[in-house]
Order: structure tokens, then C-alpha cells, then sequence
């Protein structure tokens, strides 16, 4: 099954917070204090029942039965619900006062949940024993950057709370046809100017060069460039105005110039792009891994590799957009039995469990494990990890609701269709971010 990326779910949340924002409050606000106790209990003496609720379709009762191997006397009780729907069912708990023991979260739930209260601060119990690494607590076997994301949206906890955990981290890599490649005489670039000829080659060939995959990823090309261009400077200080933010649009023109894209692409979702890779239309399909991967990999009828997108718009390292926001371990200050949510969490977390979700469902791990891939086509994103995540938030402030939907569905569009240029699309902008 085809499910929603990590960042279109991240978007389509942000036209219900305002009402998450306001269930938020009707529970224990405030209650997001821990019990260190909870978190070094002996196994034989936890038991009981837990919920866990989640849109991670690879968490399934199988895994769950490797809890159970050493935590035999709790019961995990799984609510799997379709993406679509996810945000609903957690309104719904909220508004009941009946959120779960553990769940999932991402931004702007972590937002809304985090800063009404609702989430448990599990601060005392990452600085207990790790699941199943040794003289190691749990806290120090996480990538540090992807911890600080992963409730970095709760910008109201208290200082020194952590309300919640990465379960796995997000990156994007270029999943490509050898053939057409080949075809075309065309390698993986490793420059921006590289990618920009490879997209001209490819056009006047006949090919699409590459997704776009408008609906949902469209940010994605700004993002990169203005993490190249504006990179040391300071949200403080952020104006449209800045050259290095319209040299980040000029980049997304740039691309838009070479052929990168096809004009119908402004519309296409990721089953749609998806498609049109498979049909070998398109060269090649810029993703994040995950079931997205595996879709490709399982229906591609020609040879595919991935490489990691070279530094768009710049020449600095290129760091990888996602992180530790987008699949977060949360749970419930109103838990009845936190010493089993604590445990469960610090087992979808552990070793074993992130490496074999790595090798059989493509997962980025939040921890620092090393990661032999069961298929290369993860190397590229493990690659594009190990530059480092991005941190738009350093350089950008934060968009507005309204802003957000303009920059997607009009400034960048427009941007790409060649209707404004760089300098206007930034003149545009006035108002997309809280500034």
C-alpha cells in the first residue's frame, strides 16, 4: 500500500492544529512531568496493558512480539490507522482525554500536544540503560541533532524536557534508471552544474529528468538551495530582501531553466511521479526511502541505483533535509503503566529493532548503529546522513499558515512555470514567514 510521505502528512496537519491546539488543553496541562523510577524497572516485575497507536505500517504485531520476548508480561494493544486518518483518531483521543500510552507524533501535533501539556517528558529516562546496548544509556545511543529535532515544535516545554523521541530519521536520495543513463551517457552528478547539464541531456532526449512530485516535495528544491546560500546567517536577521534568500529561488530557476522538470509536474503526487518512473518516463524519482523505495524497487523492470542530490544552488556540504521531526516516540503523561510505555519505547528504538526495519523496510535509523544495508539502494541515503541534517530554522523563522499555502501553491509554482522570476518570487514573500 501506498502511503503518504512523512512531509505531506507533516503539511495536510497544519489545517487542523488550530483545533488539535484547543484539544491540547483539555486534559492535564502542564502534566508532562516524569517518574525516573519508571524507566529501570526489572522486566519480570512490569506487566499490564499499553496502547500504541501509529500510521507505521512496518510496526506490526510480528514486532511487537519481540517486545514480548523480554517484556513477557505486557500486553500491547496496536491502533494502526491509515495516515490519512492518523490526525483524526489522536484528535479524537485527545479531545476524549483518552490519548494512548504511546504514539506517534510529528511537528505539528509535537506543537500542539507538546505545549498544551499532553506529552510526557521522558528527559530521566533517556539517561537510563539503553534497550539492548550495553554500558550505554538510551540517550547517548541516539544521532544527537535527531533527538534535539525531534520536539523541537513543542518551542513552549520547559527547559530541559524532552517530549519525545526519533523512531526514525527522513532523507531524500535520487533513485535513478541505469539504463536511461546509460542511454543518454549521463552519470550521477556530484556538482550543481553537473545535475543542471545532466537535466538538459536528458530533456532533449525525450525524458522527463526528474520528479518533481508538486503535490507534496515541491519545497523541497528551495530548502536545499537556501540551506547552501544562507547558511550562516540568522533568522533575526531574515528580511525577503536578503540576496542569499532570492539566490536560493534563483536556484529552483536555474533548474526549472536546464529542464528539470515538465510543467505538468506543479500537479503530480507521489504515486502519480511514481508512475511515470516506472513507465520510464521520468530518469529519475527524488525521494525519501521507506515504503516510497520499496515500491520502486519492487516494480522497476529495469536496473536502479540512488545517489545522494549533490549541494543545490552552492558548494558547501550538501546536508540532507527531514531529520528527527518527522516519526516521533511520544507518550502519555496520563499513562497508567509509563514503566511498559517507557520499555516499548526504548524497544522500537533499539538496535535490533532500527536495524531490521533498515534492511527490510529501507528506515533511516535515529540511532548510531552500523548500518549494512540488506539492499545498496539504501547507500545513498545512509550517505546523505552522514552530512548532517539541515536547520532552516537557524536562518529562516518560522512560516506562517497562510504563508506556507502561498509559497506552495503560488510562489514556487510560479517560480518553476518561469510566470515571475527570483527577485519576485522573495518580493512575494512578504508575510509567508513570521517576521
Amino acid at each position: 500500500m501506498m502511503f503518504q510521505s512523512q512531509a505531506k502528512f507533516a503539511a495536510s496537519l497544519g489545517v487542523t492544529t488550530v483545533a488539535v491546539l484547543a484539544l491540547s488543553g483539555c486534559g492535564a496541562a502542564g502534566s508532562s512531568g516524569s517518574t525516573d523510577t519508571n524507566a529501570d524497572i526489572d522486566p519480570s516485575e512490569v506487566s499490564g496493558d499499553i496502547r500504541f497507536a501509529t500510521w507505521w505500517a512496518y510496526v506490526d504485531d510480528d514486532l511487537i512480539a519481540g517486545f514480548n520476548e523480554k517484556y513477557p508480561l505486557v500486553n500491547v494493544e496496536l491502533e494502526f490507522t491509515a495516515v490519512d486518518s492518523y490526525r483524526t483518531k489522536l484528535q479524537a483521543d485527545a479531545a476524549a482525554n483518552d490519548l494512548p500510552d504511546v504514539f506517534s507524533i510529528q511537528e505539528e501535533i509535537t506543537t500542539a500536544l507538546g505545549n498544551g501539556g499532553r506529552l510526557y517528558d521522558l528527559g530521566p529516562a533517556l539517561d537510563t540503560a539503553s534497550y539492548d546496548i550495553a554500558d550505554t544509556t538510551w540517550r547517548e545511543t541516539f544521532n544527537p541533532a535527531l533527538l534535539a529535532q525531534a520536539d523541537a515544535a513543542a518551542t513552549e516545554k520547559p527547559d530541559g524536557q524532552q517530549l519525545g523521541v526519533p523512531f526514525n530519521a527522513i532523507t531524500f536520495a535520487s533513485i535513478y534508471n541505469e539504463d536511461i543513463f546509460d542511454e543518454v551517457g549521463v552519470a550521477p552528478p556530484e556538482t550543481f552544474e553537473e545535475l543542471l547539464s545532466n537535466c538538459t541531456v536528458l530533456r532533449d532526449a525525450g525524458y522527463i529528468p526528474m520528479s518533481l512530485t508538486g503535490q507534496t516535495w515541491i519545497e523541497l528544491w528551495p530548502r536545499l538551495a537556501w540551506d547552501q546560500t544562507m547558511r550562516d546567517l540568522s533568522a533575526d536577521d531574515f528580511t525577503v530582501e536578503q540576496p542569499e534568500y532570492i539566490a536560493g529561488f534563483q536556484a529552483v530557476a536555474d533548474m526549472a531553466d536546464a529542464g528539470c522538470w515538465d510543467d505538468s509536474q506543479i500537479a503530480t503526487d507521489i504515486a502519480e511521479e511514481t508512475s511515470l518512473f516506472l513507465q520510464e518516463k521520468t530518469a529519475q524519482f527524488v525521494s525519501v526511502p521507506e515504503n516510497f523505495l520499496g515500491t520502486v524497487a519492487d516494480g522497476a523492470e529495469f536496473p536502479i541505483a540512488t545517489y545522494p542530490l549533490p549541494a543545490i544552488g552552492g558548494d558547501l556540504p550538501a546536508r540532507a533535509l527531514g531529520g528527527g521531526s518527522g516519526n516521533v516516540i511520544a507518550v502519555s503523561p496520563d499513562s497508567e503503566n509509563s514503566a511498559a510505555a517507557i520499555a516499548f519505547s526504548k524497544y522500537l528504538t533499539s538496535e535490533a529493532v532500527q536495524t531490521e526495519l533498515a534492511n527490510s523496510v529501507y528506515t533511516m535509523p535515529s540511532i548510531e548503529i552500523e548500518l549494512e544495508a540488506s539492499s545498496p539502494l539504501m547507500a545513498a541515503y545512509v550517505d546523505a546522513a552522514e552530512q548532517g541534517f539541515a536547520d532552516p530554522g537557524a536562518y529562516l523563522p518560522p512560516q506562517t499558515t497562510a504563508g506556507r499555502t502561498k509559497l506552495l501553491g503560488e510562489i514556487i509554482p510560479q517560480l518553476i512555470l518561469g510566470q515571475i522570476s527570483a527577485e519576485q518570487a522573495a518580493a512575494d514573500s512578504v508575510g509567508v514567514f513570521e517576521n
